[in-house]
């Protein structure tokens, strides 16, 4: 029996291997940097080649997003599609789809997660879940908001300069200014970058992100993401952070940042990406 194909962008950060065994369907998006163009498929990419001042990033093409969404089509053979995008106040990727969607005509829901990295992919994987389970595509969008509203992500940067070249932070960079010296805990606060502390160092920065996500989520069931920029030993010591403050831990998830976004943060990155764990949703074995 066919069932429900859930579709999302790169940017979700989901470990490759789990976007093959669920079936989720990805939409490319691209890291420009230079004379040359990276298509970034999600695929557990590295960000190194890229994580240089000048990159520039865009969602994808009307031409790839109509690929993606009419094999997604042909494969729910009626059951419907379901597309999760990252924030559409950081990408083009939504209103892309949308459009596309709308031209189709074929059962296509189109979900604007307000978020990016795991806090969306966290939405993402509880839809194919529910996919997987025979779930219509109505239960399916509405199980992926319900984890989307209560999903947030908090980061960051050891260098404001990929921010600022990206044009991400303007607002911020001017908040800031270069004399200080202060470190921001970032946060995706309905899909837009705020700043939601200063401090001195980039450490000091790094060890209040676990405290702030469980602040966040209170004492609901968790899933949590830990996410860096070539800086894995940084990542590992604030995943034991997590397990601290987050005693009903459900799923612990340790891995890069997507690489469009790792691009716009810089070598040296950290984020916390925390969703709630739907109750009722059966636990993947």
């Amino acid at each position: 029996a066919m069932s429900v194909v859930v579709v999302t962008d790169a940017s979700a950060a989901i470990a490759p291997e789990r976007v093959a065994d669920m079936g989720i369907r990805i939409l490319p998006l691209h890291v420009l940097s230079g004379e040359s163009e990276y298509i970034d498929y999600g695929t557990g990419y590295q960000a190194d080649r890229f994580v240089k001042e000048g990159v520039t990033t865009s969602g994808p093409s009307v031409g790839e997003v109509r690929e993606v969404l009419a094999a997604a089509v042909a494969e729910a053979d009626g059951d419907g599609v379901v597309v999760i995008t990252m924030s559409s106040h950081l990408s083009s990727t939504y209103s892309t789809a949308v459009a596309q969607a709308a031209l189709m005509d074929a059962g296509i829901t189109v979900v604007d997660s307000r978020c990016i990295d795991m806090a969306m992919g966290f939405g993402v994987l509880e839809a194919a879940r529910l996919a997987r389970a025979g779930a219509s595509a109505d239960e399916v969008a509405e199980a992926a908001r319900q984890v989307l509203d209560g999903a947030e992500g908090f980061f960051c940067v050891a260098t404001l300069d990929h921010l600022r070249a990206g044009g991400r932070v303007s607002a911020l960079a001017k908040l800031l200014g270069g004399a200080l010296q202060i470190v921001p805990v970032l946060r995706l606060q309905d899909g837009r970058i705020v700043s939601e502390r200063k401090t001195r160092t980039v450490s000091r920065a790094r060890d209040q992100l676990a405290a702030l996500a469980s602040q966040h989520l209170g004492n609901r069931p968790a899933r949590v993401a830990v996410h860096h920029v070539e800086a894995p030993e940084a990542a590992e010591h604030v995943a034991a952070l997590v397990k601290e403050e987050f005693p009903q831990l459900q799923e612990l998830v340790i891995g890069p940042f997507g690489g469009t976004i790792a691009a716009h943060l810089g070598p040296g990155a950290v984020g916390v990406a925390v969703a709630p764990a739907l109750v009722d949703g059966a636990d993947p074995a």
